[in-house]
């Protein structure tokens, strides 16, 4: 088995999260019990904790989780977003023309929780080893 990133994070309610990240972000659901669900999110495990008292309003931008996806996924995903009021920032693309070009955008789930999408023109350029 390859390493797997894992991360915990409160919800408000575990089967509105289940359902948010099963149907919005084509989550695998693992695990789950009246406490915690385990979802498979671009490769990543997330723990859907279901402790409402943890959920903080207005979570700031630099607290956020994502996902850097091939080209073509982020652009598949920022159409499926297009319009959401899930979305916290839209689709932009930053550095264009250039070796780092990137495409960004935040979504939130129903928790509040941070989630940015993003994707690299040439991975390779970027991320070196890791874009293989």
């Amino acid at each position: 088995m390859r390493p797997i990133f894992h991360l915990s994070i409160p919800v408000r309610g575990l089967q509105e999260a289940v359902d948010f990240y099963a149907h919005e972000l084509g989550a695998d659901i693992g695990r789950r019990t009246e406490a915690f669900a385990d979802a498979l999110v671009f490769g990543a495990q997330i723990t859907l904790q279901n402790d409402p008292s943890s959920v903080t309003a207005h979570m700031p931008r630099t607290r956020h989780f994502g996902a850097t996806l091939r080209w073509e996924e982020w652009e598949s995903v920022g159409s499926h977003f297009a319009g959401s009021p899930l979305v916290m920032e839209p689709p932009t693309i930053s550095y264009e023309g250039e070796p780092s070009e990137q495409g960004k955008m935040m979504i939130v789930d129903p928790s509040g929780n941070l989630i940015e999408i993003k994707a690299y023109r040439h991975p390779d350029r970027v991320l070196g080893p890791l874009a293989g």
